[in-house]
């Protein structure tokens, strides 16, 4: 199985089971908080973990769907060729970003692991270790994409 076929399935998987569980616990604690009278001190941080989560690791989803916003008015009347500039231009800014934020959520990641969550007492860590692994992703996703774009001299756009 291809490195990128791994990847897909442990987005979709993964983004589903985020949006499920917080669906879950969310309801939940509606129904302990109103029904009960006895709320979860803990669920309102899960869900919004879980959603910090799904955004990182959605963002290469979006990246794979080209769902994410972009001018395509403008984009779609353009030549061949400057489409093909654009998307390789774009695409390599968009890899250094991520890249450079790459190293900094490490260093992140490192300095909250003995600061735990004010509910659920989880190490912080657990909460920023979206961010590298997330930018991580989008960079392989962009760079598919530029290394299709090369392939195919842009007539994929």
């Amino acid at each position: 199985m291809k490195l990128f076929d791994k990847i897909n399935k442990f987005e979709e998987g993964f983004i589903m089971a985020c949006f499920a569980i917080m669906g879950i616990v969310l309801t939940l604690q509606i129904f302990m908080r109103y029904v009960m009278n006895m709320p979860l001190i803990w669920s309102e941080e899960l869900a919004r973990y879980l959603f910090v989560w799904a955004t990182f690791i959605g963002a290469g989803y979006g990246v794979r769907n080209k769902i994410h916003i972009f001018v395509e008015i403008f984009y779609a009347r353009m030549p061949r060729a400057l489409k093909f500039i654009i998307t390789l231009t774009t695409n390599t800014l968009c890899i250094l970003v991520f890249a450079y934020l790459i190293p900094y959520g490490i260093s992140t990641v490192k300095t909250q692991w003995y600061i735990g969550s004010s509910a659920m007492e989880i190490p912080m860590s657990f909460v920023f270790a979206a961010i590298p692994l997330g930018c991580f992703i989008v960079c392989l996703r962009l760079l598919g994409d530029i290394v299709r774009a090369i392939k195919t001299k842009g007539e994929n756009l």
